[in-house]
């Protein structure tokens, strides 16, 4: 029974060391590099065309605009869809799990059977389709006397879906933080191009 718990318990210490070896590499790109790609600026002096422009690029990728001011330069949006994402660590790991609760109930002759249902309702949980939110902050500024300014912050939440006993169906699987230099440029040329419409 202690080789069982030894084995589960160095299995966890290697999963917990991944995830930190993935934050390191998260952590290369500069404050400086990470801003220069979220912000864009435009030759006009139309703060109110820019807007709009923006409202209707955030409309035509399915966001729902949840808060706008416009004295304060800022749009908070939000998408919402369903995605396949199985995270292969989580699913290990419970899988994990299962096999010692199920080892523990053929020891215990069957009297532990309840141990083993909690770790397969989240394996179960873990291969369906996850719902996705996408929560957007959109800042719009006059930097100069013919230049507007637009920094786009795209922020993605993977939530745990609810399996009707236990899970609760707003927890936040994980968080990322959007880097990618073409989900800004695809953005910001679709802005440039509702401008000119």
């Amino acid at each position: 029974m202690k080789k069982i718990y030894a084995t589960i318990i160095s299995f966890l210490v290697i999963l917990s060391s991944c995830n930190c070896a993935m934050a390191v590499r998260m952590k290369k790109a500069t404050a400086e590099n990470i801003l220069q790609m979220q912000s864009y600026s435009y030759d006009t002096n139309n703060v109110e065309l820019v807007t709009k422009s923006v409202v209707a690029t955030l409309q035509d990728s399915d966001f729902i605009i949840e808060d706008m001011d416009m004295s304060l330069g800022y749009i908070r949006a939000r998408k919402t869809f369903k995605a396949r994402y199985t995270n292969k660590k989580r699913v290990l790991g419970w899988s994990a799990v299962l096999v010692a609760a199920g080892a523990y109930t053929a020891f215990s002759y069957g009297a532990a059977a309840y141990s083993m249902y909690s770790p397969s309702r989240r394996v179960m949980a873990e291969m369906k389709d996850k719902t996705i939110v996408v929560d957007a902050n959109v800042f719009i500024d006059r930097i100069d006397k013919n230049k507007v300014q637009v920094r786009f912050l795209p922020v993605e939440k993977i939530l745990q879906n609810a399996d009707g006993f236990s899970f609760v169906t707003s927890a936040p699987v994980r968080v990322i933080r959007i880097y990618d230099s073409k989900v800004y440029n695809e953005f910001f040329s679709q802005v440039e191009q509702n401008m000119r419409l």
